[in-house]
């Protein structure tokens, strides 16, 4: 995951400061999770987690969720100009929300209990399923971000076209999402 965040870096062609902001989360979340995922192996069932990385860890999940939710789906929505790029926006914001929720959903009902019990066997299988949900997110934020005018170094027809597949490989019939915009 760290490597696709390298990559999608690599790929910005304009600085800008929200995305720049939000791409530092991502990468102290992928940090923390990779610090827990170090930790958890090297514990046997009967021992404890590592309180303190988890807790970082959750942490650092809530707030990104949370931002992406509230706060950057919305700008980068700003950030559109083209009505491929709306269209593809429209297909995305449903499976972004569906995504936020399960992991969400995760951390309430394991991850946060767990900073209190320690349930290591649990924690591991938990900790494994965050990521791939995670990963499926940061897939589609990627997906989204490339579609803005700020990040490929493709030239515009190219990327029109890219936009228009990806919108139908993605359910077409997906409306956006009016609720997590109003959030």
């Amino acid at each position: 995951m760290l490597t696709k965040l390298a990559n999608l870096s690599e790929k910005m062609t304009v600085s800008h400061p929200m995305i720049d902001q939000w791409l530092a989360s991502r990468r102290q979340l992928l940090v923390a999770y990779y610090q827990l995922i170090g930790l958890i192996p090297q514990k046997n069932d009967s021992e404890r987690c590592d309180e303190v990385a988890l807790d970082a860890f959750c942490q650092r999940l809530v707030d990104y969720l949370s931002s992406g939710h509230f706060k950057h789906y919305q700008q980068i929505e700003m950030l559109l100009a083209s009505q491929a790029q709306q269209n593809l926006l429209s297909v995305l914001y449903p499976q972004l929300e569906d995504s936020t929720h399960t992991l969400l959903a995760l951390y309430d009902t394991y991850l946060e209990p767990a900073i209190s019990n320690g349930e290591i066997p649990k924690l591991r299988n938990v900790i494994s399923e965050v990521g791939m949900q995670l990963d499926a997110l940061f897939d589609l934020e990627d997906q989204m971000l490339l579609s803005t005018e700020l990040v490929g170094s493709r030239d515009a027809s190219q990327q029109t076209a890219d936009n228009q597949l990806a919108i139908d490989a993605v359910k077409p019939s997906a409306s956006l999402s009016s609720g997590m915009l109003d959030s």
